[in-house]
């Protein structure tokens, strides 16, 4: 007979999300799961930044203190395994794992992360997280007086402009192609002596004190890093549709102020559960709401009986 192993809280996903909950939730003496397959979308970050009292440590040490942490609390089991499928049923939800594994929980909590698509140019993804950035209240304080570029062409890309240009004077941007700025955002950027390039962006490549931006022309451009904007954001929310949760029109989880999700019982907190607000201090803040609010579904369930 297949044994299944029973928990008051199953969360999904052992990052800063996850494991903030799983605290909360073990210092509440909830008998508590927490799935991790060790892949943080911060993981290529060398620090970590605008973290309450660990401001520059590096993610994964960040997760190995979180789950130091979490050994006081022995109703909380900390399980390598992924989820392959989740649903509905009597008094709860049953969970299937990769390994065969069956887990059944009163609630759930959703912290399965995203994934950072980059733009199809040679030599990005090993530089990612360390010369091409993303993020300036993330990075922008390490690269600060330096020429930086900013590869992109959308609104969210012409939004970074003025907080890049605060940290960075000598600022150019790379469009990737034609350029999409209006007339008018082309002029405030000339005024302000930022360079635009239409040309592609055909690799990035390392150097000692930089990086070289080698374009379809064949031009090269030297700059200390590179902001880049990711092609697409995707959303890891396969668990969440197979439970019936609705999403946003970018693709996250829909959860209000407490961070339930539109099926009862169900929960989701982190990067998941907000289209672009993604900072570790929000998905700890996150998954405190979502940790805390579980816990008080079940003792008053519990209470009422």
């Amino acid at each position: 007979m297949k044994n299944i192993q029973q928990f008051d809280v199953a969360i999904i996903g052992g990052a800063s999300a996850g494991l903030t909950a799983a605290l909360i939730l073990g210092r509440s003496i909830r008998k508590t799961v927490v799935f991790d397959t060790g892949e943080p979308r911060n993981k290529p970050a060398a620090h970590a930044h605008n973290v309450f009292t660990r401001d520059g440590t590096s993610p994964l040490e960040l997760l190995d203190i979180g789950r130091e942490q979490l050994k006081a609390y022995p109703s909380v089991t900390i399980a390598q395994e992924r989820v392959i499928t989740a649903a509905k049923e009597d008094g709860g939800f049953r969970l299937e794992t990769s390994s065969g594994g069956t887990y059944v929980a009163r609630k759930v909590i959703l912290a399965t992360g995203v994934k950072d698509i980059l733009p199809e140019i040679k030599g990005i993804d090993s530089l990612w997280g360390n010369k091409v950035i993303h993020c300036p209240y993330c990075h922008g304080w390490e690269v600060k007086n330096t020429p930086i570029a900013l590869i992109g062409n959308d609104e969210m890309a012409h939004h970074a402009i003025a907080i890049i240009y605060n940290l960075n004077k000598d600022l150019t941007i790379f469009t990737n192609g034609k350029c999409a700025f209006s007339a008018e955002q082309q002029a405030k950027l000339q005024q302000r002596g930022i360079g635009l390039i239409e040309t592609p962006v055909a690799a990035i490549e390392d150097e000692a004190d930089g990086i070289r931006l080698i374009l379809e022309d064949g031009t090269v451009h030297h700059r200390h890093a590179a902001y880049v904007r990711a092609a697409r954001i995707q959303f890891h929310t396969e668990l969440a549709v197979q439970l019936g949760c609705e999403l946003e029109e970018a693709g996250s989880i829909k959860v209000d102020e407490s961070q339930q999700t539109t099926v009862p019982g169900v929960f989701a907190a982190g990067d998941v559960a907000h289209p672009m607000f993604h900072q570790v201090m929000a998905a700890t803040a996150s998954g405190l709401r979502a940790g805390s609010m579980c816990n008080g579904q079940i003792t008053a369930e519990d209470f009422e009986k």
